[in-house]
């Protein structure tokens, strides 16, 4: 069969949203808003491929993100990423497939430093292509959750016993969840969020703005959690309307309350939003390597989750750049963790209540 390649403004809106309604790959980040959010997001930049036959009809199509950090690390950082994996159509084997990765590698590899595919999906079927086009494997973990059941009772009968003993105390203290309305709402959720990257999870953040803006494109949903007119939660989640919602950040006041557990009713405004519009699953957007242990693999596997493996592809174009980088990146944690380990200490000194 002979295809022929469009990009970006080439590439026909109307094929590429039947390609998404047809895809049993189909997720929010192979979409047009998402590719038109990334395009307007302050250091990103996206393209989109799609593979057609002869008569226009698109076989496979992807959606790539480029990201550079902010200061030193910005010339180190320059990586693409495609989330959700590729966007196929199966009627015409692997043939696609491989046009839309060559397509993509020879366009933006003088862009970057590495490109990573982040699967949503089993791509088992492609494996060999991949392989033939000198693409790495690399073994990653995720966590999807099930939505097809009547209630969300009978959902929760799914969850560890821990799990639902604290959801159910943290709902008989008062606090509920609900859509976020308004940006005033998505920026109170980011500022809990914000804290929580800073004082402990230690990586970068996106700005407040670009959550704004990922909300007003339609395709990510705000979670707000409250204590009475206090927001002490939320979560950001992007969704694919008839298929799946994703936890693309989520967060609660620790230590909040004793007995109460805002974070856990973050994760669960998604699933009932979920299970309120007919969604098939919720997905936990990663679970860490196999080989490596990770404490919030367990804390998602407790909502009643399937562990499965569904990896990354990754190719890289400048092999001493990506180690340097890898160094830069890691140094740079490093070094922030220690900033952060001081402010700690001068906040437990000054004020000893505080913990």
């Amino acid at each position: 069969m002979s295809f022929l390649i469009h990009i970006d403004e080439h590439v026909d809106a109307a094929q590429w949203k039947r390609l998404l309604a047809e895809s049993n790959y189909a997720s929010p980040f192979q979409t047009k808003p998402f590719y038109d959010f990334c395009n307007a997001a302050p250091g990103y930049e996206a393209h989109v491929y799609a593979v057609a036959n002869q008569e226009g009809v698109y076989h496979a199509l992807c959606v790539a993100t480029i990201q550079r950090e902010k200061g030193m690390k910005s010339y180190f950082s320059r990586r693409a990423v495609i989330y959700g994996g590729l966007l196929l159509n199966e009627t015409n084997g692997n043939e696609a497939t491989a046009l839309l990765l060559e397509t993509l590698w020879n366009h933006i590899k003088k862009k970057i430093i590495f490109i990573e595919i982040r699967n949503f999906h089993d791509y088992g079927d492609h494996a060999q292509v991949f392989k033939k086009m000198n693409w790495e494997y690399v073994p990653h973990l995720n966590i999807k959750v099930n939505l097809s059941h009547e209630k969300i009772d009978d959902l929760m009968a799914t969850f560890k016993y821990n799990r639902r003993r604290e959801i159910k105390l943290t709902r008989k203290a008062g606090i509920t969840s609900k859509i976020a309305e308004n940006e005033n709402e998505i920026s109170t959720v980011y500022d809990i969020l914000y804290s929580l990257y800073h004082e402990r999870i230690r990586l970068p953040l996106p700005p407040l703005q670009f959550f704004i803006d990922f909300w007003k494109s339609g395709i990510m949903k705000a979670f707000v959690v409250a204590d009475k007119d206090k927001v002490v939660g939320g979560a950001f989640c992007p969704f694919f309307e008839g298929k799946a919602i994703y936890t693309f950040y989520y967060c609660g006041i620790r230590d909040y309350k004793p007995k109460t557990y805002p974070t856990h009713l973050a994760v669960m405004a998604a699933l009932e939003y979920g299970m309120d519009n007919n969604l098939e699953f919720l997905d936990f957007m990663g679970a860490g390597k196999p080989d490596e242990v990770y404490g919030v693999r367990q804390y998602k596997m407790e909502f009643g989750g399937t562990l499965v493996e569904e990896g990354r592809y990754r190719k890289v174009v400048n092999n001493a750049l990506y180690a340097l980088g890898k160094r830069v990146v890691e140094w740079k944690k490093k070094k922030r963790s220690k900033q952060v380990d001081k402010w700690h200490m001068v906040r437990k000194n000054r004020n000893r209540d505080f913990w």
